[in-house]
């Protein structure tokens, strides 16, 4: 099963749980109630027009730097040969108001 999203981080520089930012998208729990929380491979892309950055870190976000990405890196994690990715272990931080990323996920 594969799944993309847009998703537009709040206008603050505060640490969001991916996985409850992906459940704010308008149409990102489809009709059949999929939106696992394991997954296989998890892409994160910033988006080119960002001026800032994206800071992807764990739930220690406020003692480590993360990965930051500037607009346009990607963010591979994976593949793996099972949902071996739990999503909400990961929380993103945008370095100015409402930085836009591009998510897609993989499950097996």
């Amino acid at each position: 099963m594969h799944r993309s999203f847009t998703v537009t981080l709040p206008a603050d520089t505060a640490a969001h749980n991916l996985y409850d930012q992906l459940l704010l998208v308008t149409g990102a729990v489809p009709t059949d109630g999929i939106l696992p929380k394991l997954v296989s491979q998890l892409e994160i892309q910033a988006d080119q027009a960002n001026l800032g950055t994206i800071t992807i870190s764990d739930q220690n976000n406020a003692n480590t730097d993360g990965k930051v990405l500037l607009g346009g890196d990607v963010r591979d994690i994976g593949p793996f040969s099972r949902n071996a990715i739990h999503i909400p272990d990961y929380y993103v931080k945008g370095s100015a108001n409402s930085q836009v990323m591009e998510v897609e996920i993989e499950a097996t």
